[in-house]
């Protein structure tokens, strides 16, 4: 048999192998001694560094819920119910009061179950001599509670802390807090549980140094499992100056994240030592991983380039495929190795991708129109109270033909509402929608307001989202007529042409400003009144059928009324 013949190792790739890897790694250990004292503090900084970022973290998210709770409650100090109850108390009838105490106490529920960190919102109002809290419901007021509240010298945000508890308070009127307090009481048992486990952090502390100006007094707040030991041990940090920290014979660096929303301080105290231990043990497991390394290398650099660079540059290829859009792959390989297995799981990767694909683009298709039943569900009818108040004064002045026409409207009107149930319907039945709302109308206003609807074209070439006018005639009638008493009148035109639909409603109410129209067109919903959820669900709905160039217009017009236009252009129209 004969013998293989090999290369003298003076002129083989291993020796040079060998060579390379001694130049490579005679420096690297000669460094790697220079560098272990600022390899020590780069670790340490890094370390302290994420440290830092959790703290912030932590600082960041309970701020911004504590903000939060403040901007609900100022949001409450003006409820209406409140200032009836407290204010206006006389002019109520004793069920009148009643329900508004009860209103009001749900609201209280309501705001004090919206955190986590609120234990309980009460008010005391000293003009019905009562506390309503949200747990406690209705109860005699505490003259020394309420003196205590008043007195009491908050930070801007209406922060006080009195034995261990701490609230917000806010009075109206907010200079001489009078007529009646909001208070807050934060739950410190529930901000106990969200601080950081000590025990992560190794031998230290994290805390809340929570600070009262007025009274020149602190509080700690700390993790609900610390003991009296470690209260002592964040008691004696608060009183020691800097970030670096000698207590007894350890030493500790401490953080400190300072609130925005109140004069609070997140604290961490962490012991030096603990910072560097992986510091201690990178020397050794460098010498055992450098030795690993060089005999992995020495084995692996024998076969690197027969049984790495072929597969490789395969594989290389068939991602430029992928990348190109080629998904129809079948990448082989003979030997039962990991390139077998990435060869493998690379084909099952190029189908998914282009499964996945067709699935978002399918997906997106489905959330469009999701988004378009969701916007058209919230058009709704509101005035049926109105109709069914009108058909009972019509029937005790024995009107009996008004009470007939109403009713026969009213029920036109709600068998398009709750029986067709189709996204898009033909305009000739909007249109006739239209037309039975204004007869309604007309029958509640009699002469205060004329309504009228002139079609220039043909409707029959026209389908259209269900519920695009009334929303606007409604508008007209409750924001542009209010106060009107006579002389009113609202007019729709329709402009169909075979490729684009316009409609306008136009009104002589009491318009819009300058303001109200420039947020408009900037899409500010919810700044003034008619910029309500309705007007901007059928503005959606149209750009979301039709584009951009699709919409709604408004402008105050010659008479000093609002002129809405509904422009609607086909599918592929420029």
């Amino acid at each position: 048999m004969d013998m293989i013949s090999l290369p003298p190792f003076r002129s083989g790739i291993f020796l040079k192998l060998l060579i390379t890897l001694l130049f490579i790694f005679i420096p690297i250990y000669l460094i790697s001694f220079m560098m272990n004292k600022s390899g020590e503090n780069i670790i340490r900084q890094q370390i302290l560094y994420l440290m830092e970022q959790k703290s912030s973290f932590f600082v960041t998210s309970l701020d911004a819920e504590f903000n939060r709770i403040f901007k609900l409650q100022t949001n409450f100090l003006n409820d209406s119910d409140l200032q009836d109850v407290s204010i206006r108390p006389d002019s109520l009838s004793s069920y009148e009061l009643t329900k508004a105490i009860n209103d009001l106490h749900s609201k209280l529920l309501t705001l004090s179950e919206s955190s986590r960190y609120i234990k309980e919102a009460f008010v005391i109002m000293p003009n019905i001599d009562r506390r309503l809290s949200s747990t406690a419901g209705l109860s005699p007021m505490d003259p020394a509670q309420l003196e205590d509240f008043r007195i009491s010298t908050t930070s801007t945000n209406g922060l006080y802390m009195k034995d261990n508890r701490i609230y917000t308070v806010l009075g109206y009127p907010h200079v001489t807090k009078t007529q009646y307090l909001l208070i807050i009481e934060l739950s410190v048992p529930a901000i106990s549980r969200e601080l950081v486990d000590p025990n992560e952090v190794g031998n230290g502390a994290s805390f809340l140094l929570v600070r009262d100006n007025a009274a020149n007094t602190n509080m700690i707040v700390s993790s609900a499992e610390a003991g009296t030991e470690k209260m002592q041990f964040m008691a004696q940090s608060t009183v020691m100056d800097g970030n670096v920290l000698e207590i007894g014979d350890k030493r500790y660096m401490r953080f400190i994240e300072s609130f925005k929303f109140a004069n609070w301080d997140f604290v961490t105290i962490v012991e030096d030592n603990h910072i560097l231990k992986p510091v201690y043990s990178f020397k050794k497991w460098l010498w055992i991983l450098s030795l690993i390394s060089v005999i992995i290398v020495i084995v692996v650099s024998l076969s690197l380039r027969r049984v790495i660079h072929k597969p490789l540059h395969k594989l290389i290829r068939g991602f430029k495929w992928v990348e190109n859009g080629q998904f129809d792959l079948n990448l082989q390989h003979w030997n039962n190795d990991e390139f077998d297995y990435l060869y493998r799981k690379f084909n099952t990767m190029a189908g998914k991708l282009k499964i996945l694909i067709q699935e978002v683009a399918e997906q997106s298709k489905r959330s469009q129109n999701a988004e378009l039943k969701q916007l058209q569900s919230q058009v709704n009818p509101h005035f049926l109270h109105n109709s069914l108040y009108i058909i009972y004064l019509m029937a005790q002045d024995e009107n009996y033909a008004g009470v007939s026409e109403m009713s026969e409207h009213l029920g036109e009107y709600f068998k398009f509402i709750t029986q067709n149930k189709a996204d898009f319907i033909p305009l000739e039945k909007e249109i006739q929608h239209g037309k039975t709302y204004c007869s309604i109308q007309q029958l509640r206003f009699g002469s205060k307001i004329v309504f009228r609807i002139d079609i220039f074209g043909s409707p029959d070439v026209w389908e259209v989202p269900r519920l695009i006018i009334q929303p606007f005639l409604e508008n007209a009638i409750i924001h542009g007529h209010e106060n009107t008493m006579e002389g009113g009148f609202v007019n729709v035109r329709l402009f169909i042409e075979p490729d684009s639909l316009k409609i306008e409603i136009e009104d002589n109410g009491k318009g819009m400003t300058f303001e109200q129209l420039h947020d408009w067109e900037n899409k500010h919903s919810g700044t003034h009144a008619l910029e309500d959820h309705a007007l901007w669900n059928v503005h959606r709905r149209l750009q979301l059928r039709y584009g951009s160039r699709s919409g709604i217009n408004l402008q105050v017009n010659r008479y000093g009324g609002v002129t809405a236009t509904l422009s609607i252009f086909k599918e592929g129209d420029d």
